[in-house]
């Protein structure tokens, strides 16, 4: 009962987060879309608190890994409309954070090396247009280390399940779709970084 009570008290929130985020961009006023998308990403970080209060330390969830990884994408998700390389750094810092969590719950395999190979060509893939730029603009070659951390936990996480238990599945999902939704954030700024001035 109590998931249910919250997700009808967020997932309004984040929605409603998300939308005015995104209208007052269009309104010209860049420096306060920080706000709605700052409180969105805090009631995703709430309800990532519910859910490891709910769960407890079972299955060897560890609170102090996830809570400072969730504590570093807060602070991330702020910095990136401020400044996106210090922003996009702290994101690393917060997946470096749950890459040791993964480790200590002995999640390595060999096989994520192949998936890391995978994931970090798809990536490459993407970006391949505005590394062209890298010339011109160092910076975007930076952008390289980025999803080199990105995808070292996802290719860690997807390997979760079958190294640790179908419990951990949601953590690759997650994984996967937390990779997804920085390649796309990712594109959209590095595509404007790469254009000609």
């Amino acid at each position: 009962m109590l998931y249910v009570i919250w997700g009808i008290l967020v997932i309004p929130v984040i929605a409603a987060g998300m939308t005015l985020h995104f209208k007052i961009k269009e309104w010209g006023k860049q420096k306060w879309n920080i706000l709605p998308k700052c409180l969105s990403t805090w009631m995703i970080v709430c309800t990532g608190f519910l859910g490891i209060w709910a769960r407890g330390d079972s299955q060897g969830l560890d609170k102090k890994w996830i809570l400072a990884a969730l504590l570093l994408f807060l602070l991330a998700d702020g910095l990136l409309e401020v400044q996106f390389f210090l922003g996009m750094g702290v994101f690393g810092a917060g997946h470096l954070i749950l890459i040791g969590w993964f480790l200590t719950r002995g999640a390595y395999t060999p096989v994520s090396f192949f998936w890391w190979l995978l994931f970090m060509g798809i990536s490459l893939y993407i970006f391949r247009r505005e590394l062209e730029g890298g010339k011109e603009n160092p910076w975007l070659y930076a952008m390289i280390l980025y999803p080199a951390v990105l995808m070292g936990m996802t290719a860690v996480a997807v390997m979760l399940p079958a190294k640790l238990g179908p419990d951990y599945l949601r953590a690759g999902i997650g994984a996967l779709l937390f990779a997804v939704s920085d390649l796309m954030v990712g594109k959209g700024f590095f595509h404007k970084l790469s254009k000609p001035m």
